[in-house]
């Protein structure tokens, strides 16, 4: 927070100097309100007016940020203070930890269970080890073919809208 607090800081000043730069003065001239910049020609207050307002946009955008982040400071700090969250994280235990790896090592340890003999789980292991490589072959040609799919699906929309291009541009049926 403290860095985005400091840039407004910054910023703010910056702009109090961009004024004082300008020479703005609040005086009444000849019918006209206050704030009449002193400038040696138009084209100068034409710029300073630019990065002036410039300025203002940053300095309303570093304004919003700020209170952006005081506000997700303060939701954070109720959530934090929460007793039921700290709950909910005990009791959540080690889910937050799970992993794809731990997927295959729980089917694996389900399919084994109960069984008696080395080679009966070696063989569960390795059967269950080809289900999961046939299960990603499919999937990858699975999503080859929907790329090749939409890609000839593509070619053949390209393909009529140059038809119906060249009929709109064609001029044959206008000299019959």
């Amino acid at each position: 927070m403290e860095p985005s607090k400091h840039k407004l800081r910054d910023l703010e000043s910056k702009l109090q100097d961009m004024y004082a730069k300008g020479r703005e003065e609040n005086v009444y001239v000849g019918g006209y309100g206050g704030g009449h910049l002193m400038a040696d020609s138009f084209d100068a207050v034409e710029q300073h007016e630019h990065q002036r307002r410039q300025l203002a946009r940053e300095v309303k955008e570093a304004r919003s940020r700020v209170k952006e982040e005081r506000a997700q400071l303060k939701e954070h700090a109720a959530g934090v203070n929460d007793p039921s969250s700290w709950t909910k994280k005990v009791l959540d235990g080690d889910s937050r930890f799970a992993s794809s790896s731990d997927e295959s090592a729980f089917s694996l340890a389900q399919a084994t269970y109960g069984l008696k003999s080395h080679a009966e789980f070696r063989e569960t292991k390795e059967r269950l080890a080809e289900e999961e490589r046939v299960a990603l072959e499919a999937a990858s040609r699975e999503d080859a073919q929907r790329r090749q799919n939409a890609l000839t699906e593509k070619k053949e929309r390209q393909k009529r809208k140059r038809r119906e291009q060249a009929s709109k541009l064609s001029f044959e049926d206008e000299d019959g």
